[in-house]
């Protein structure tokens, strides 16, 4: 720090000094000497515009000279043609690889044409460049027939083509001599201009005096500026709260002290709902009020508030009283429940709130910043996951739970390796005789002899980055033993696997599909991938691509749980979809609910007139299938068909032998 202090003292000295009479002289000393320096260079810079004239010229001209000799080329390969009467395989290659040069160097020549005076000519150039290329086509379509008749044609084109190259070459020449001879002249006058305003330097001198020494008054300025860009290195510039990188640093020096101390976590629910909704500036009064109501609840505790990013905050507190901490939250979300007035309209404040504090963790976690976020961070995840709008205290259970879902996401890879999941199948049926034409494929892992719940599975998968290789391992073994059995059995049973939206952030799921159809030889039209209508798409135009290139392979593409999101009419519109799957939500009512039946009757229709095919999924009655099968619907899925279950459960529910090759019990 003192040294900082010493430098800048010394850099205050000598912008003082620089403001004096005797500095400035220099400078204006300076300055004169720079600019004869300059009319020195502009001079040398005359010299070395004549000497690179000849070489420009030199270049441009070589263009027509390269097009004269690619046409030459041509009409040499079709000359020996029309003398042999045909050509030979090398001679075909030759005259196709000719007609390509040119057709190169035609559009060259085009893009490099920027005279006025050349232009008639080189479109004359161009022209009969284009008839050559037209007839060496014709030529190479009609597979080389008649090459006597090509070269007659290509004779009179070919002699109009080098004319006008010529002329081309000319007028260029005689435009580039000028144009040089012009920029030479050019930059000797601006030579002259500025030893003229050396003159008016001298002249205003003296007023360059008083701007000069107005550096000491800008100075105060400038020092306030870079305060300003301190800040903002260290402070969110719009809640004056401190961000992330100071919210570390100070953090760590809590901890360094060996007192208790809290971390809680905060994050906004529905903070988007709210931007959508009434704007990005009642978004902003939200954040800003959040970070006034945690600056002074910090302030009661000897802590600080910190806002860490987008709609997430901290407090860290010098407490390790939890019932204080209990209070002071609940106290907190009472007052963000109370809202905010925004230009008249009443804005809803919903917060999720996560706190650990450093006497609760156990001897297995260590006292650092990054164990102390991600443990309080695990407690904010399951306040929101618990329904939002709460409070979370971080206790042994959730501990164990951490130190578990760690063991678990560090344990996926090797799973996934050791081929230790499986694969089950639940079966897909024709109504009303629910005859079975596929299956959905669903990924189970039991664990230390706990199967964890698929929910969990894919959440651990997704948020630890995981999700892409569970989903290929799913394609993989799902298609290549749906292959085997349909080879073994003659069969044409189909496939459907579910695709987290993650993978539509990237074209690797694409290439991933067509090897696994590759692979296990199943036909495209026999695998369905499976999309959550309720997940969000960041970048739909990268993900209608992306839908694009697998639609291209001849696979379905079926929206997952529809009726249950925002996206249903985003989806249909796009008509990048051949199916949807009806979510279990609705079937559930359509016994007792006209409003269920109506909302079912209207998808059906809405989807038969888009040639969309429709999956009815959770039917669990018969009550439930015959009504379906009555409003018209063709295809079912649910408890009442069969539930999920290994592979060679499923393929004996069949009647069929199972697949061989992998262990048929992970299926």
């Amino acid at each position: 720090m003192a040294r900082h202090l010493r430098w800048g003292r010394i850099a205050r000295r000598v912008r003082d000094v620089m403001a004096t009479r005797t500095a400035l002289l220099s400078m204006l000393g300076g300055l004169i000497f720079l600019c004869f320096l300059a009319s020195a260079f502009m001079e040398r810079s005359v010299r070395q515009l004549t000497l690179n004239q000849q070489v420009f010229s030199d270049r441009e001209i070589r263009n027509g000279f390269v097009s004269m000799s690619d046409l030459q080329r041509l009409m040499a390969v079709a000359q020996e043609g029309a003398v042999r009467g045909g050509l030979d395989a090398a001679g075909r290659d030759a005259f196709i690889e000719a007609t390509d040069i040119l057709f190169v160097r035609r559009d060259f020549f085009a893009q490099n044409v920027t005279n006025a005076d050349a232009a008639r000519h080189a479109e004359d150039a161009i022209a009969a460049l284009s008839a050559m290329i037209a007839i060496a086509d014709a030529a190479i379509q009609s597979d080389f027939a008649a090459m006597d008749q090509t070269w007659s044609a290509l004779v009179p084109v070919a002699n109009e083509a080098r004319r006008a190259l010529v002329q081309f070459q000319e007028v260029v020449t005689r435009f580039q001599n000028a144009l040089m001879q012009d920029q030479a002249e050019a930059v000797r006058q601006q030579r002259l201009v500025l030893l003229s305003a050396l003159v008016a330097v001298s002249v205003i001198g003296a007023a360059a005096i008083l701007l000069l020494r107005r550096e000491v008054m800008t100075r105060l300025a400038q020092e306030r500026a870079e305060q300003h860009v301190e800040f903002l290195a260290y402070f969110d510039p719009l809640t004056k709260l401190p961000n992330r990188a100071q919210f570390q640093k100070r953090l760590d020096n809590f901890l360094l002290q060996a007192e208790p101390i809290a971390l809680v976590l905060l994050d906004l629910d529905e903070f988007k709902t709210i931007n959508d909704t009434y704007g990005h500036a009642a978004g902003d009064a939200v954040l800003m009020r959040v970070g006034q109501l945690l600056q002074v609840y910090a302030a009661q505790c000897d802590g600080f508030a910190a806002r860490l990013g987008g709609d997430e905050f901290a407090m860290v507190l010098r407490t390790g009283n939890v019932d204080s901490l209990i209070s002071t939250c609940e106290l907190l979300l009472q007052e963000a429940r109370e809202g905010l007035s925004f230009e008249g309209e009443a804005v809803q404040i919903g917060l999720s709130i996560g706190f650990v504090t450093s006497v609760q963790l156990g001897p297995d976690v260590p006292r650092t910043v990054d164990a102390l976020c991600r443990v309080a961070d695990f407690a904010l995840y399951s306040s929101k996951s618990s329904g939002r709008g709460r409070l979370t205290q971080y206790n042994r259970v959730l501990e164990v739970q951490y130190f578990e879902r760690r063991t678990v996401v560090d344990s996926l890879p090797r799973a996934i390796g050791n081929d230790e999941l499986d694969v089950y199948l639940q079966p897909k049926v024709m109504l009303p005789g629910q005859e079975v034409y596929g299956f959905e494929a669903l990924v189970r892992w039991v664990r230390k002899d706990r199967m964890i719940q698929p929910q969990e599975l894919i959440r651990i998968a997704e948020e630890s980055g995981l999700i892409f290789e569970l989903d290929r391992y799913v394609l993989d073994v799902a298609t290549r033993e749906i292959g085997i059995f349909n080879r073994a059995n003659e069969g044409r049973l189909a496939i459907s696997v579910n695709l987290s939206a993650l993978h539509f952030n990237s074209s690797r799921i694409a290439v991933w599909v067509e090897k696994a159809l590759l692979a296990s030889g199943l036909s495209p039209e026999l695998l369905t991938l499976e999309i959550t209508e309720t997940a969000e798409l960041r970048d739909w135009e990268k993900a209608r691509r992306i839908i694009g290139e697998l639609r291209s392979l001849g696979v379905r593409i079926s929206i997952d749980d529809f009726g249950t999101g925002y996206s249903s009419l985003s989806y249909l519109r796009s008509a990048i979809v051949d199916e949807v799957k009806i979510d279990r939500s609705i079937v559930d009512q359509i016994e007792t609910s006209d409003e269920a039946r109506f909302l079912l009757d209207g998808i059906l229709d809405i989807a038969g007139n888009l040639g969309l095919g429709v999956v009815v999924e959770g039917v669990e009655t018969p009550a439930q299938a015959s009504i379906l099968n009555d409003m018209g619907a063709e295809r079912a899925q649910g408890f009442l068909f069969g539930r999920p279950a290994p592979l060679r459960e499923a393929m004996e529910a069949l009647k069929l032998p199972p697949p061989k090759g992998r262990r048929s019990g992970t299926g």
